[in-house]
């Protein structure tokens, strides 16, 4: 028997670090919205999938600062949720994917290899990101 865990915090960041975060959402939103653009208007001719446009993704980095300054990992958690959203999709468990907005859509993920946690006590835990930089 396989089991799965899962964890979420809720984060009570400094403001340079919430202006980090807002920036790592803007970026993987990006990133995702290119995507499904991509996807939408070449995927089926091209059999576009999650390696092809990883490989995209490490091209754009490559061209823009602003974009490698948010770590992969979590742009590539983006290109998994696009992929996973089109599997669902044609499955005909969900619609089409629709893009992400500003305000609405504003969280990135990181794998949990990266995020380390520490118990503080019995009701708090101290979560430590990965170093910025």
């Amino acid at each position: 028997m396989i089991i799965s865990r899962g964890y979420r915090f809720k984060l009570d960041p400094l403001p340079e670090q919430e202006i980090l975060f807002r920036q790592f959402a803007g970026v993987c939103r990006l990133v995702y919205n290119l995507a499904l653009e991509q996807r939408a208007t070449w995927g089926r001719k091209h059999r576009l999938g999650y390696v092809a446009q990883a490989a995209d993704l490490t091209r754009l980095r490559a061209e823009f600062d602003w974009v490698r300054a948010v770590y992969v990992s979590c742009q590539q958690q983006a290109l998994r949720d696009l992929d996973r959203a089109f599997v669902n999709f044609f499955a005909g468990r969900a619609a089409f994917p629709q893009p992400r907005r500003r305000g609405q859509d504003d969280s990135f993920r990181f794998p949990g290899r990266e995020v380390g946690v520490r118990r503080l006590s019995a009701k708090w835990s101290a979560v430590r990101l990965p170093k910025i930089g």
